[in-house]
């Protein structure tokens, strides 16, 4: 590996097999099952999959690469200096110099690559900062709010970190969002999100034990915090986010936490499913349910969230709903039928059942009219 010792605060030029990948890129950070990669194929892999390499392979291969913007770096003299802004770049750069590489990950580059490419990219432009928090603002602005947005989990997991490093010299969360040029509330939502989620992860939670695969939902969490009937569950006060501590749920609340969580994500080892199917409207029917003994109380037996609702829904506005939707799917199955040149036997006798039970339902909902009529 050549060894150069780079300036500080200035723009020059290295060899990119100086340059290492930061293990703790937020990029990484998007909660997806056995995201933990730590080998240099290892994160060029969880870029391609994540950071669309293809795409900047091929505008390096048709026009070089630019020089416009520096890696940001930080390490010992001498290096390996470790990429803090840049490791997309630098992925793009060992595959192109190592096709067999790009072969196994399943990355298409250019066959031969073109000796203009691979000139261009013998050196690439980089800017030394003596500490990675130097670079924070940069990077946080570019990728929070800038073309190069990470997933929210990333940002989240970013903005904790630069909070709870640098809080005790007096940095506040109103100074990371001037400087990210986000919404205070925002970033505050994110990082008290972030504290009860690691709040929650300490006393068991497992974001890889969740029922659902995909991407990390992190916004079921911070959202749901957000309203009042999960802050009442939680032990939460109103305004509790306005000033944060790094465990913000009361100890005593610690079931609940669990519970919560249990809930919005599901456990594959509890063989339990999350309740969140939809974030809107079932974010909100678990916070009415999380209100409601009974309905609480049945959730915790195991029963389904739709299950706890009739357990504090008027019995009218239950019935109202469903027979809106009972009514659209029969006249659905009223034209299908019309057009049907041949159906079986079976089909005829669950249309006598419905025309039975739909008898029985108009004499049941004229008894309720009328007796609403009589007690008026």
């Amino acid at each position: 590996m050549p060894s150069k010792n780079v300036v500080f605060e200035q723009i020059e030029d290295i060899a990119p097999e100086g340059l290492v990948f930061d293990i703790q890129n937020p990029r990484l950070e998007d909660g997806v099952d056995g995201n933990e990669p730590t080998s240099e194929k290892e994160i060029i892999q969880w870029l391609r999959n994540l950071a669309a390499l293809d795409e900047l392979i091929s505008s390096i291969t048709h026009n070089g690469f630019k020089r416009i913007e520096p890696l940001v770096i930080h390490g010992p003299d001498g290096g390996p200096y470790t990429v803090l802004e840049g490791n997309r770049r630098l992925a793009c750069i060992r595959l192109l110099k190592n096709t067999a590489l790009a072969d196994e990950l399943g990355v298409s580059v250019p066959r031969p690559v073109p000796p203009s490419v691979l000139d261009s990219i013998q050196t690439v432009p980089v800017y030394r900062v003596h500490n990675p928090s130097d670079a924070r603002a940069f990077i946080g602005f570019k990728h929070i709010n800038g073309p190069h947005r990470w997933e929210s989990f990333a940002k989240a997991k970013y903005v904790t970190s630069w909070w709870l490093d640098e809080r005790e010299t007096g940095l506040t969360i109103n100074e990371i969002a001037d400087r990210l040029g986000d919404d205070n509330n925002t970033i505050r939502n994110m990082i008290a999100g972030m504290l009860v989620l690691e709040q929650g992860k300490r006393i068991g939670f497992e974001i890889s034990d969740r029922a659902n695969k995909g991407r990390f939902a992190f916004s079921h969490l911070y959202t749901a915090l957000s309203r009042a009937e999960y802050m009442d569950h939680l032990g939460l006060r109103k305004g509790w986010a306005q000033k944060l501590e790094v465990d913000p749920i009361p100890v005593e609340k610690s079931e609940e936490l669990s519970e919560v969580l249990l809930y919005l994500y599901g456990s594959k080892s509890q063989k339990k499913p999350s309740l969140i199917k939809s974030q809107n409207p079932d974010l909100a029917h678990l916070g009415e349910a999380l209100r409601n003994n009974i309905a609480l109380h049945v959730l915790r037996g195991g029963a389904s969230l739709q299950e706890a609702r009739q357990e504090f829904r008027p019995p009218e506005t239950m019935l109202n709903e469903l027979l809106v939707t009972i009514n659209l799917r029969l006249r659905e199955a009223t034209q299908l039928a019309a057009r049907a040149e041949t159906l079986p036997e079976a089909l005829a006798e669950i249309a006598k059942e419905i025309h039975t039970q739909a008898k029985g339902l108009t004499l049941l909902v004229s008894a309720a009219m009328k007796g609403k009529q009589g007690q008026e």
